[in-house]
């Protein structure tokens, strides 16, 4: 599921910034030379609910590097579009991202999207062969 939502991040951002700016899940030997995004996974958590479910929290690192020039104007216009663009992805239906902020370090800005949602797993029974029942009423004939 987390490359599914990865993939789903990619797709958001290819509808909204386009094809001049890439977006990759795998860092290069080159290195990324910008503008481009790159989707990270830094956390993921499971926890037990009952009958099955699983309540996921994945968290998620989009860095844009972007052009040489002007940086920090870049980094803060591109911030307001990731808001709007990562709040909600399709991923077998919409998930809602969260706890959303973005850092500008190093010249290149850094933004933290969690998404959250449930994971039913299904368990294997075996089944029974054959089962015999009798039933009677008490006090019956």
């Amino acid at each position: 599921m987390i490359i599914r939502i990865m993939e789903a991040i990619c797709a958001a951002l290819d509808a909204e910034f386009g094809e001049e700016c890439p977006s990759y899940i795998e860092e290069t030997e080159q290195g990324l030379a910008g503008p481009c995004f790159f989707v990270q996974c830094l956390r993921t958590s499971s926890e037990l609910i009952a009958g099955g479910r699983h309540q996921r929290r994945d968290r998620f690192c989009v860095r844009y590097y972007p052009p040489p020039g002007s940086v920090n104007r870049e980094c803060c216009l591109a911030a307001e579009r990731l808001n709007d663009c990562l709040e909600c992805i399709t991923v077998e239906g919409l998930i809602r991202g969260s706890q959303m902020y973005g850092e500008i370090a190093g010249g290149v800005l850094n933004y933290f999207v969690n998404y959250e949602y449930i994971v039913q797993k299904q368990e294997e029974v075996e089944a029974m062969d054959q089962m015999a029942s009798y039933c009677a009423v008490k006090g019956g004939d």
